[in-house]
């Protein structure tokens, strides 16, 4: 096994493609331009489908965990925490690290998170991030830090903005836009409402305030206003099912990411229903949380996850699970745990999240529920959701995604 993954692995190296391409070119100028060998079109089959898939899954089955190991108990701050520069740079403490040995680049979670920290450094400690708009530039580098370089957009009273830009061998990689707010807790602007309308009746009440004062308040402007909000709803399948019932998968523990999947998001027959429904109102729904305490055999507890951090946590939720799910959405097989993307390639091309609010805990169970709203030109957008273990719904994420399909899977979809 380890002698198959060697020799697939030098046979993929940049020394044996680098030589291969030389002879191959040399070939190609004894022939005419528009030719193709046989060997080219075959290489190039092997390379973008089989050998990927095959290397793939040999790392499965020799290589089940690396970055970090069941049992232990990870330091964020060592992990994720950028260090100042100057007032405009920062640098990570350590590399990223990849999802997996094969692809290409760090893990785009990783990224967004980091940028939330750099941009939330150079604010006031009362702002918040209220929303990131980022591009995937170029594949990152696991093996040296990600240089940030952070620009002042804007300092209101109420929010900041932020242009952060991830650099490695001085080329950009990841581009972010963040801005800020001050005001971003349900919790506690309903407190200042409450404690405000509190001391306006406890005044009427020891007679401080004239008869009908108090009414007059309601209209005062910079009174507190009750919060007014509305939100998405739960996705059924969380509401249907009891949560510690439900068995915990650690296929992205790597990540320090650990799922429990309801039945219907599992099998296609647990969730005939969509076969009637288009493809962009089939809703997926998955609990997750990031790191996890001595439950059902698994341990990975985070330490110093300050509030800072949990924005870092969030971020890489909101970046896994889901573009590996186009199979299951496309109802072409059942949900496969281990080969998620075995008939496609993917990768990310930008993220957006919008934080609701600031009230969650990423160690603890969160709703993630997601839809697949639009296939084109071989890009794919996800469009989804995240609740505390609360029920509410604190952030919400797009991405777009690249994927390349055999040509020959997509004949089963179900549309």
């Amino acid at each position: 096994m380890h002698l198959h993954i060697v020799s697939l692995i030098i046979f993929l190296s940049p020394t044996f493609k680098s030589s291969f391409r030389f002879h191959k070119e040399k070939s190609f100028r004894k022939k005419k331009r528009k030719e193709k060998s046989l060997l080219s079109r075959l290489f190039s089959f092997l390379h973008f489908f089989n050998l990927k898939i095959i290397i793939y899954n040999l790392f499965n089955q020799v290589m089940p965990t690396y970055n970090y190991k069941n049992g232990d108990t990870i330091d964020v701050q060592k992990e994720f925490d950028v260090i100042k520069v100057s007032d405009t740079k920062y640098v990570g403490v350590k590399p990223l690290v990849k999802p997996h040995p094969t692809v290409r680049g760090v893990f785009g979670g990783n990224l967004a998170g980091q940028a939330l920290l750099v941009a939330m450094k150079t604010c006031d400690p009362e702002f918040s991030p209220h929303s990131l708009h980022s591009y995937f530039i170029r594949a990152g580098s696991d093996t040296i830090p990600v240089e940030w370089d952070v620009q002042v957009v804007s300092d209101g009273n109420s929010f900041c903005n932020r242009s952060v830009k991830g650099i490695q061998n001085g080329v950009v990689i990841y581009i972010a836009s963040i801005s800020l707010t001050r005001r971003n807790s349900y919790k506690v602007a309903m407190k200042k409402y409450e404690d405000y309308h509190a001391e306006i009746r406890q005044r009427a009440k020891d007679g401080d305030v004239d008869e009908g004062e108090e009414e007059d308040d309601e209209d005062d402007e910079n009174a507190p206003q009750k919060p007014f909000v509305f939100q998405t709803p739960n996705h059924k399948w969380i509401k249907d099912h009891d949560i510690d019932s439900l068995p915990v998968t650690d296929m992205e523990s790597n990540l320090l990411l650990y799922y429990k999947f309801p039945p219907e998001l599992l099998k296609l027959d647990s969730s005939k229903e969509e076969e009637g429904l288009p493809v962009f109102e089939r809703r997926m729904s998955a609990l997750v949380r990031w790191g996890i305490d001595n439950e059902q055999g698994f341990n990975q507890p985070l330490v110093n996850l300050n509030k800072s951090f949990q924005y870092v946590g969030l971020a890489n939720i909101t970046d896994g699970l889901y573009l590996g799910t186009l199979n299951r959405i496309l109802r072409i097989n059942d949900l496969n745990l281990d080969e998620r993307a075995i008939n496609y390639q993917s990768l990310s091309l930008d993220h957006i999240i919008y934080f609701h609010d600031d009230d969650f805990d990423v160690t603890k169970w969160m709703d993630m529920s997601y839809r697949c709203t639009k296939l084109t030109h071989n890009r794919v957008l996800f469009e989804g959701e995240i609740y505390s273990d609360k029920g509410v719904q604190v952030a919400s994420f797009i991405q777009e995604g690249l994927v390349k399909f055999q040509d020959k899977h997509l004949k089963d979809a179900k549309l």
